[in-house]
């Protein structure tokens, strides 16, 4: 049976996905005193961003999964406003929580059953008064420890996963804290094989990412070209220690392009296209083959994503 996976423009089959990047950002409009720390994380372009997106479909690119959630700014409308310029890519909008400190205070005051019936209304009628809905569930801890409240959007986040059996994408600060995350949905009896830990590049541990893969859950590398972590030589190097250790079904790959100054539409780069066109390449000079990218950008995101029947 084809499963289904849930766009903003409403649910398609699983092979409908084609090449497809799990973890970006098209429209950002993050907390008031994060912007005014750090302005480049604001996306709110809707001309920029549907430009950016054109570029993503002409090099080859077919899905993109918006991640900003509802505490990072999350705008369906916009959304929306793309997802019908650039009707040839599908959308898929997220709904939860960043991290605790990115949340507004009534997510502090709301119980786990007020919030958890939000996020299923979300993902089964519609997000702000639209008939678009979520295709994914956030979750997300802070560096080096769970605060109770993103303990509570976890307990939340479980039951809405429970009830519609959607895939859940677990924010990791700088890589931490993902087998802390694995005790607390473990508890809550996830499907384990429904979640994937994004950010885990920023703490290349071999050790660590056997013990995620070991549940049966993904990882994800999303920072290819961001030096500043680590060098994308490296990246490769320890994904190919777990491709040679029997992963590749479980892994994830993407750019998270979450700023202004990632974006060759706002004026930066590398853009939405530098997977395809650069990163890609040199898998393959580290002997990657056409199977291996069709499984891990197109099948691999398939099976994480699909949850409709």
């Amino acid at each position: 049976m084809v499963k289904k996976v849930q766009t903003i423009l409403g649910p398609i089959n699983e092979e409908q996905l084609g090449f497809t990047l799990v973890h970006e950002h098209l429209i950002t409009n993050p907390p008031l005193w994060k912007i005014k720390e750090d302005p480049d994380f604001l996306l709110n372009d809707v001309e920029k961003s549907a430009t950016e997106l054109k570029s993503f479909k002409l090099a080859g690119g077919k899905t993109i999964v918006d991640g900003t959630a509802i505490d990072w700014g999350r705008n369906i409308k916009a959304l929306l406003e793309i997802a019908n310029r650039v009707k040839e890519v599908n959308i898929i909008a997220t709904t939860g929580f960043n991290r605790g400190d990115y949340c507004e205070e009534w997510v502090h005051k709301w119980s786990v059953k007020d919030l958890a019936r939000l996020l299923i209304k979300e993902l089964t009628k519609g997000i702000d008064e639209t008939n678009a809905k979520a295709g994914i569930l956030k979750i997300g801890t802070s560096y080096n420890n769970i605060l109770p409240l993103e303990k509570k959007i976890i307990q939340a986040v479980s039951e809405a996963h429970r009830i519609t059996h959607a895939p859940i994408t677990a924010h990791t600060t700088l890589g931490t804290m993902a087998l802390e995350q694995l005790r607390v949905l473990k508890e809550e009896n996830v499907d384990l094989h429904k979640v994937a830990f994004i950010h885990m590049d920023q703490n290349l541990d071999l050790w660590y990412y056997r013990k995620v893969l070991e549940s049966g859950a993904y990882i994800e590398f999303d920072g290819p070209s961001k030096v500043k972590y680590h060098s994308d030589e490296l990246r490769i190097k320890y994904l190919n220690k777990l491709i040679e250790e029997g992963f590749e079904d479980q892994i994830l790959i993407s750019g998270d392009m979450g700023r202004r100054s990632y974006l060759k539409a706002y004026g930066g780069g590398p853009g939405l296209t530098f997977i395809i066109t650069q990163f890609i390449p040199r898998l393959k000079e580290s002997g990657w083959d056409d199977n291996l990218i069709n499984k891990i950008f197109i099948k691999n995101p398939a099976k994480y994503l699909a949850f409709l029947d």
